[in-house]
């Protein structure tokens, strides 16, 4: 009887380490789940990218003149809005003074007014703004463009000839100079993708980067062979607009961590601070079948004289931590920027604008709990061998 006791006895405990390898063994799948999906989602937030930024923007008004008063203009007022996309998400998260209104300027961009509008500036007499921004920075993909697959100026629509290649004070796309350079370009080429990639070439062969104090306009460019960001893409538009390419340029701001300029313009009249941002100025041109794509001329990576392409695959847009301020499809802004020089040099008035950019970091680590699963199993691994090893001795 002892002896059949003690065989039911060591029955039942084999069952009992039986059932607890089982559920020592259901345990530790299950966490070697949770452990791979935890590193399935790392992986996927380190190949997603999305950074959040913040913006702070001071401007100064500043009278030095002993007898003339400054009256602040309603463009003295207005603030830019930035854009949201798929690409970005904007939040204007603070602004020292109220907004008179929210208000879209000729070219379509929403803007805010301050009620600083009509404020008037005694002689030594100074004001401020302040102004922060929240961005969110999105994964951006380009197409895969190739010449073969362009689409032709006949795929062109219309309504988009109509709006975007139309002759302006900015870009007179009308007059022989453009009308002849652009067609002498092209050639007899129909694909859009190659005749930018023509035009690029060109601009990159015959345009050399040089910053200066005001913009230019498209024929001082060509002219004097010279030119930065915007005034090449304004060369660019120009030549686009000339044979029915539609085009305008686009402005933005760019993260860069060890940059800290200051800069002064306009014979000190224009005081610029950036630390760890740079504004910059891109052409948007309509290429079928892609759509609206942006073409960078000096912001790019790659030599555009080898590959022009490199100005759309590896614009900043698409390549840097890159921010949509504003279009530009009407307005001259180079007229609006030499008549500001001209009233503050005149009236000896001043503006002063600092900018400062900081990323901000986002969004618990995953590395934490998967550090914490991987010592859960770890352990259970230990018990379950010893279970085991209790289990081999009392078969034997």
């Amino acid at each position: 009887r002892d002896v059949e006791r003690s065989r039911g006895l060591g029955d039942v405990y084999k069952r009992q380490l039986l059932k607890e390898i089982k559920d020592y063994l259901i345990i530790l799948l299950l966490l070697f789940l949770i452990l791979i999906a935890g590193f399935s989602q790392l992986m996927q937030r380190t190949t997603t990218i999305k950074k959040t930024f913040i913006l702070t923007i001071k401007v100064t008004y500043e009278n030095r003149n002993p007898r003339e008063s400054w009256i602040l203009t309603e463009s003295d007022a207005t603030l830019g809005l930035f854009m949201n996309n798929s690409w970005q998400t904007v939040y204007l998260t603070y602004v020292s003074y109220p907004i008179e209104k929210f208000i879209y300027d000729s070219d379509g961009n929403l803007v805010a007014l301050l009620n600083i509008t009509g404020m008037t500036l005694g002689p030594n007499e100074k004001m401020s703004y302040n102004v922060t921004y929240k961005l969110v920075f999105k994964q951006r993909y380009m197409p895969i463009i190739s010449e073969d697959k362009s689409g032709t100026l006949n795929d062109i629509p219309e309504n988009l000839k109509r709006d975007y290649c139309k002759p302006t004070g900015l870009w007179p796309s009308n007059t022989i100079i453009f009308r002849e350079k652009a067609q002498e370009i092209a050639g007899n080429e129909t694909k859009v993708l190659t005749i930018i990639k023509k035009f690029v070439r060109w601009i990159a062969n015959n345009i050399s980067y040089r910053p200066s104090e005001i913009p230019k306009y498209p024929n001082e460019t060509i002219s004097s062979r010279k030119g930065d960001c915007d005034d090449q893409a304004n060369l660019l538009i120009a030549f686009c607009r000339a044979i029915g390419i539609p085009a305008y340029l686009q402005v933005g701001c760019i993260y860069i961590s060890q940059y800290n300029v200051n800069r002064t313009y306009w014979s000190g009249h224009l005081l610029i601070r950036q630390t760890k941002i740079g504004w910059h100025g891109w052409a948007m041109v309509y290429i079928p079948p892609w759509g609206w794509l942006p073409v960078d001329l000096t912001y790019v990576k790659g030599d555009l004289r080898k590959d022009p392409l490199n100005s759309i695959k590896f614009s900043a847009i698409a390549s840097e931590f890159t921010f949509q301020y504003m279009n530009i499809i009407e307005t001259d802004y180079i007229a609006e920027a030499r008549n500001l020089r001209e009233f503050l040099e005149t009236y000896e008035f001043y503006i002063y604008e600092e900018d400062e950019m900081e990323e901000i970091i986002t969004g618990e680590s995953l590395l934490e709990p998967i550090l914490i699963t991987t010592i859960i199993i770890i352990c259970l691994t230990i018990k379950f061998n010893c279970i085991k090893h209790q289990y081999s001795m009392f078969s034997h």
